[in-house]
């Protein structure tokens, strides 16, 4: 089968420019592939070969010296240009390599495989090839083998694009990090010397208890910021009817998770004053009871004009107090600390200088001892900090430090300056990602557990757009990922019924999950249809979020039990017409003899014309009761040795000289078609009459195709068809170009008497004698239709390795020679009439 490539090479060229791949240095994964491609196929030279514009370029190769080869040697382009694999068991058996340069001078190829290596859109950048120098064959296996490593590398070569991407990314996360040390900075030098009350907050019982607040806040109350600490608000003064009010607000924002702002009036010595409050529950909080954030400020004379400033500052707190960052702000010409936080302190185990670093005994040369203790690779990270001891370095730097208890630590630098753009000191943000790296790491391997699932998984938010997509979901529906994501599901399906979506959709919404089997149509308008599972997916709030379904194709299945259910119908359409038959042989059989003895004795002309008549419908009816039994229990005929090819041959003649000059006639034999064991009368039934069929069904004409070849029929084909086995079969294809049948009668048609056929046309006995006679062969039918599309008929016989003999033995008329004769009959009618013809012919 050709694979699907692309024929612009300017788009085969750019696909191998996005890669970015030539001429970069060796790679350990392609020369494992490349090495594992020659093991598999016990050669000595390997390559993973991209072709450019005019050269051949190996990123890896095993057994070969040379990094490139021009586009016109060797075999490869060969392969590029055909699309397809290319395989040469013995170059110098093929005239059209023999005489290559390759071929008689090093390396001396005389033994190629070559893979194409295709990419996501279709185009070919190279291929995967093995070479001898010695001939070779190479089995199914082995070639399976070097499609699934070519299918490898161009996973490779997409992870690669994939990880340059990542870097894109990399980078607008640093400048999102920039923005944010710049506002950590800000925000703690706004909390020491703002002008408004601040602080961290707790609600215990009826009580507000404070856990920490700014000097403001203290110099308000007329108390020190450690005096404050872990203190109810009760205890410091605060008024029953304020404190109720003050709880209400923090329980709403507790409700909402949002900022909550008020206002209130509060009795100074020197009179009323509003002041106004805006508190915050603190998100990812992870202690017992949750704690709020907290602004108050004077808004007497400048409530208006700067309420807006004070909402955003209270924002901006909120966000400082909760963050696992570590804040280190260092003015490299003192060597002064700045500043710090308790969690840079945390991340570098440094709780014991705490308290010499808050009053300024040390400087940052004198904690350096202590951090250094932790860090894995010292040299490196003394000469990742030189660039940053330099007043003009103006860049942001991240780069990641790994620590010896198994952390791994993000450091981003950066340096900040004054209202006059003048230099003050440097920042250092650390942050803890050991967690998220465990993380990625667990995505990254469910993410390849979705992948190699052979159900189809998807997942749909509550708008039915489309979230993710599977890599088993592309191989059973056809579409892409990139095809689907963000669309709407019922614009992928939009064959599906719309009632039956939204009971669907609604059953899940009400209990949670939905399971049963659906139709569905794939992007190539192919039915299938699949057990589907729908499980509602809630959000940490428990509130639905979006639902999972996971589909699984039980086609085959399906198929396999309509198989077995037609053959249950079919055995018992059997038995009953066996029985039928039976009774009327019983009944036609003395008509019959009755008819041969009144012609003896009658001779008026008028007598011999009814009799004929008689004799002819009984002979007519026996003939039917003949087909019916064919059916029930198959045909007992001699077998020889056919050769199906001859058989076609004769049928083809015939056709061409019967049926209407507007249906033409092709066959199709493969050359070295095996022989099977049969009666050949009856297979030239099978044929004729499926050929007949053909012909009802093209009455403004068409064609009709014969097409005989070998097929293998293994394990896993056995199991599609009830009455297969492993073995070597010949499959006969009739073919036409009519008018089809429909689906809700193609189960039938092998029925005894059930016909499409006008009255008068038709028994409805020729397609039930062709099972019969097939099931009588040990073989078996199928049969697929289309409305107007036409039908194919597929007949299977098991086939021999014997030499084919054609040749009927002539029967034998057996003459008596006064013997004695026993009869015995089922009727008595039979009895007698057979014992009346014996007597007659005995005289």
């Amino acid at each position: 089968m050709r694979l699907p490539v692309s024929n612009n090479e300017a788009a085969r060229l750019e696909a191998l420019r996005q890669y970015d791949i030539l001429d970069t240095e060796p790679e350990e994964t392609f020369d494992d592939l490349a090495s594992l491609a020659a093991q598999i196929c016990d050669t000595p030279i390997a390559l993973i070969n991209l072709i450019d514009a005019n050269r051949q370029w190996f990123k890896a190769k095993v057994g070969l010296d040379i990094p490139e080869m021009p586009i016109d040697s060797g075999f490869c382009p060969i392969c590029l240009q055909q699309g397809d694999i290319l395989i040469i068991p013995d170059t110098l058996t093929d005239e059209r390599f023999a005489t290559a340069d390759i071929v008689t001078s090093a390396p001396y190829v005389r033994f190629y495989v070559g893979i194409p290596l295709i990419v996501a859109k279709g185009e070919i950048i190279g291929t995967l090839c093995v070479v001898d120098q010695v001939p070779h064959q190479i089995s199914a296996k082995q070639l399976a083998a070097l499609e699934s490593i070519s299918r490898l590398i161009v996973k490779q070569l997409e992870m690669r694009q994939n990880l340059t991407e990542l870097a894109s990314i990399n980078r607008e996360y640093k400048q999102a990090q920039e923005a944010l040390s710049q506002s950590e900075s800000t925000l703690h030098s706004f909390f020491e010397s703002a002008p408004m009350m601040m602080g961290i907050v707790e609600l215990v019982d009826n009580d507000i208890l404070h856990i920490s607040d700014n000097p403001i806040t203290a110099k308000f109350l007329g108390l020190t910021p450690e005096a404050m600490q872990n203190r109810l608000a009760r205890e410091l003064g605060a008024e029953n009817r304020n404190l109720k009010y003050w709880m209400h607000h923090y329980r709403q924002a507790e409700l909402t998770q949002s900022p909550v702002r008020f206002e209130y009036s509060h009795e100074t010595p020197q009179g009323l004053i509003c002041l106004s409050a805006t508190v915050s529950a603190i998100a990812n909080n992870h202690g017992n009871r949750q704690q709020f954030a907290y602004i108050v400020e004077d808004i007497t004379e400048r409530k208006q004009a700067e309420n807006e400033l004070r909402w955003q500052e209270a924002l901006l707190r909120s966000m400082n107090s909760v963050s696992p960052l570590g804040f280190y702000v260092v003015d490299n010409r003192t060597d002064d600390i700045l500043y710090f936080n308790d969690r840079f302190c945390e991340i570098w185990k440094i709780e014991h200088l705490k308290n010499a670093m808050t009053i300024g005994k040390l400087k940052n040369q004198d904690i350096i001892p202590d951090c250094c203790q932790l860090i894995i690779d010292i040299p490196s990270f003394a000469a990742s900090c030189q660039p940053l001891q330099d007043e003009n370095n103006f860049c942001v730097v991240e780069d990641e430090i790994g620590f010896n208890d198994g952390r791994i630590i993000r450091r981003f630098s950066t340096q900040i300056q004054d209202h006059n753009h003048k230099y003050f000191g440097r920042l250092y943000i650390f942050e803890d990602i050991s967690a998220r790296k465990q993380v990625e790491q667990k995505l990254r391997e469910q993410a390849a557990l979705l992948n190699i699932t052979t159900d189809a998984i998807i997942v749909i938010n509550l708008n039915n757009k489309i979230l993710l997509w599977n890599k088993s979901a592309e191989k059973l529906y056809g579409w892409k990922t990139e095809e689907v994501i963000d669309q709407n599901a019922r614009e992928i399906w939009v064959d599906e019924p719309v009632a039956q979506q939204q009971e669907i959709y609604q059953t899940v919404l009400m209990s949670g999950a939905w399971q049963g089997e659906l139709n569905k149509i794939t992007k190539f308008d192919t039915e299938i249809i699949v057990e589907s599972r729908w499980t509602l997916v809630h959000d940490e709030h428990n509130q639905a979020k979006s639902i999972l379904i996971v589909d699984t194709d039980i086609t085959q299945k399906k198929q396999l039990e309509q198989q077995f259910l037609r053959a249950q119908r079919m055995d018992s359409i059997g038995t009953l017409a066996s029985g039928i038959a039976h009774d009327l042989n019983n009944v036609l059989s003395p008509i019959l003899m009755s008819a041969y003895l009144l012609k003896t004795k009658y001779y008026d002309p008028q007598v011999q014309q009814i009799i004929s008549i008689i004799e002819n419908n009984a002979n007519r009816g026996a003939n039917l009761v003949n087909q019916v039994l064919s059916f029930a229990r198959g045909i007992e005929g001699e077998r020889t040795v056919i050769q199906v090819k001859y058989l076609i041959s004769e049928i083809e003649q015939i056709v061409e000289q019967t049926f209407p000059k507007s249906i033409t006639v092709h066959t199709e034999i493969q050359p070295n078609l095996l022989p099977v064991c049969g009666d050949i009368t009856q297979l030239y039934q099978v044929l004729i009459n499926l050929c007949l069929n053909a012909r009802d069904a093209m009455p403004n004409g068409g064609s009709l195709t014969i097409v005989a070849g070998n097929l293998w029929i293994d394990e896993t084909s056995a199991k599609v068809h009830l009455d297969a086995k492993v073995s070597y079969y010949i499959v006969i294809k009739v073919i036409d170009t009519g008018l089809g049948i429909s689906s809700k009668i193609l189960d039938r048609i092998f029925e005894p008497f059930f016909t499409t056929k006008e009255a008068g046309k038709g028994t409805g006995l020729g397609l039930s004698t062709v099972i019969g006679i097939i099931k009588g062969h040990e073989g078996f039918i199928t049969v697929s239709s289309s409305l107007n599309k036409g039908t194919e008929f597929q007949v299977y016989l098991p086939a021999v390795y014997t030499a084919e003999d054609q040749s009927l033995k002539a029967a034998e008329m057996l003459i008596g020679d006064g013997e004695l004769v026993i009869l015995e009959a089922e009727k008595a009618s039979i009895q007698e009439i057979t014992s009346t013809s014996l007597k007659n012919d005995n005289d």
